[in-house]
């Protein structure tokens, strides 16, 4: 497939940029690269540049992956009209020329070609003294983008060679030998990571244990009982779901969930111990002050019209909004629910970082009065009429759920995880320097918790579930947040997920490993109901009359690729 030539010095310039706690920006442009890395920093660099690839995957951009990760599902709809991809977020239309899929796709082919460069050059020196540990991180950094490919897109070309020149002729490799190759990567990178790294942020052993329980638990449900697919030649087996539970559980090592819900992600905690894997931006390692950062947060929420860490509020755009199944998953003794959402919107909205020791003094603009506060508008009001009086509250209704027209009337509580009050106003480019949490240690405890109810083991899936359920537990009420042997079913499971990861870029993969894309969006998701089931129309069918549940494979990739290379069923 032509779209993934290009010139293998000229893309590793381009990504030279890293983090800076152990990647620096360094153009060596004037050196010849099969020469420069052999050398001791040239191979530093190349590993730094690999890493750095992990913002382009996540890249907030015109084509952000993050629709591909969040938008059709139970959890999130369109606030605006605009440019939001209703391919992604309806099913409307979605084709392999969409351009999402299309740069997710290139993204990922883009960024496993410099992995591929390091690992030959991992070869071809003997100048670096961390060759065994960089390889381990390089076969990891790979097999996690082939696992991000083979979740979207089925089986795809496996490509391990080092390009130095154009190649257009690759053979489609099955789902089953994508899923073999993943292991037995990240297998290989296991023995050769550390347990803990030097430099904050390079993959260890605890980060390759949580991604191979992920990995095995979702090829565990890929058998002939798994309805989004033929899988009549089944490629998971019960024993998956065994594995992928002891890697969890290795990858907790018997650590607790410590860390309140709210100081997780309260700017600033990117390096907490529970964080597992990360992508960061060091603000000297970005282009600019309102380019190439974090963009995660610029997704969730309302528009707040302001002018970053100038004026005090953050800009949104509405593009992905919770739905009212995401507002009603939570209850009136889970703290997660204040920790997600800006319930109490001061009137500088940053007052709530900037002046956390003040917030009793300030005056509130708007209250998101959840449904378990039975207390009028009045009421609330009385109990501080100095801060309060002048305060807009916004009750729970479905209002809450925002609608295309809504745009600037802050009628949705906006998600607070992601803020910045450092970050400088920037339409359309991300600009936080937070880091972006790919995995971490609550998520670990769910991820052992579904491999222990596919293995028939619900005590113990209680007892991960109720871990997390602790943490989340306000004070006092941790006894009425556990849950018996007796709750735990996939939708329960489903249901924890929401509550624990709001807007961390899981809810498709969750989706489909589970099997639930179709049922649970359409009972859940306001626009593929009323616009596609109510009227008895599928959007999940293909002209074929298949299920249409992977993405296509881009049009480009077919046509331009010599290779045998089929498109996936329903396109």
């Amino acid at each position: 497939m032509k779209t993934i030539k290009f010139s293998i010095a000229a893309l590793l310039l381009i990504f030279a940029a890293g983090c800076k706690d152990f990647l620096e920006e360094d153009n060596k442009s004037n050196i010849v690269a099969d020469t420069y890395y052999t050398t001791t920093e040239g191979y530093e660099k190349l590993i730094n540049s690999a890493y750095s690839t992990l913002r382009n995957v996540y890249a907030y951009t015109g084509t952000s992956s993050a629709y591909l990760f969040e938008a059709g599902t139970d959890m999130y709809v369109e606030g605006r009209t605009g440019d939001q991809p209703k391919s992604l977020s309806e099913y409307r239309n979605l084709n392999p020329d969409d351009p999402y899929v299309l740069a997710f796709y290139t993204n990922l082919y883009r960024s496993i070609q410099v992995c591929n460069t390091a690992l030959y050059f991992n070869e071809h020196t003997a100048a670096s003294a961390n060759l065994p540990q960089r390889k381990g991180e390089m076969q990891f950094l790979r097999a996690y983008y082939y696992f991000l490919l083979v979740q979207t897109f089925g089986g795809v070309p496996i490509v391990t060679d080092y390009l130095k020149e154009p190649k257009d002729q690759f053979g489609r490799n099955t789902e089953a030998e994508v899923y073999d190759f993943i292991i037995s990567e990240m297998k290989a990178a296991l023995d050769l990571v550390p347990e803990t790294a030097q430099q904050y942020g390079r993959v260890n052993k605890r980060a390759v244990r949580h991604y191979l329980a992920k990995v095995y638990l979702t090829k565990g449900y890929l058998t002939k009982d798994y309805l989004m697919g033929d899988y009549s030649e089944p490629i998971g087996k019960p024993e998956d779901f065994v594995t992928a539970a002891q890697y969890a559980d290795q990858a907790i090592n018997g650590q607790k969930l410590t860390t309140s819900f709210e100081d997780l992600f309260y700017p600033g905690n990117e390096k907490d111990p529970e964080i597992v894997f990360s992508i960061q931006y060091d603000p000297g390692s970005l282009p600019t002050q309102t380019t190439g950062g974090n963009g995660q947060g610029n997704f969730f929420g309302p528009y707040q019209g302001g002018q970053g860490g100038t004026q005090g509020y953050p800009w949104r755009n509405y593009a992905l909004c919770p739905t009212m199944y995401v507002f009603d998953a939570f209850t009136a003794n889970d703290a997660r629910f204040d920790a997600t959402f800006m319930i109490n919107y001061y009137q500088r909205y940053y007052d709530y970082y900037d002046r956390k020791a003040e917030r009793a003094n300030l005056n509130i603009k708007y209250y998101y009065k959840p449904k378990w506060d039975t207390r009028t508008a009045e009421q609330w009001k009385a109990e501080d009429p100095a801060h309060r009086n002048n305060a807009t509250v916004i009750p729970y209704s479905p209002d809450w759920e925002a609608s295309q027209r809504t745009v600037a009337d802050n009628a949705t509580p906006t998600v607070k995880k992601f803020d910045d009050p450092k970050s400088l106003f920037s339409v359309g480019n991300g600009s936080s320097t937070r880091d972006l949490f790919l995995a971490r240690l609550g998520e670990t405890y769910l991820i052992a918790a579904e491999a222990y109810l596919r293995a028939n083991n619900t005590a113990l899936a209680a007892e991960r579930i109720n871990e997390v359920r602790k943490r989340a537990a306000k004070p006092g009420k941790a006894a009425e947040m556990m849950i018996s042997a007796a709750d735990v079913n996939t939708n329960f499971i489903l249901d924890e997920r929401a509550r624990e990861l709001v807007g961390e870029f899981h809810r498709w993969f969750d989706l489909k490993r589970t099997g639930t894309l179709v049922d649970r969006t359409k009972t859940l998701n306001r626009e593929i109901k009323v616009n596609w089931f109510d009227k008895n129309i599928n959007p999940f069918l293909g002209p074929d009359g298949k299920l249409k549940i992977l993405r296509p494979i881009p049009t480009t990739a077919i046509d331009l690729n010599k290779g045998a290379m089929t498109q996936n069923p329903g396109y």
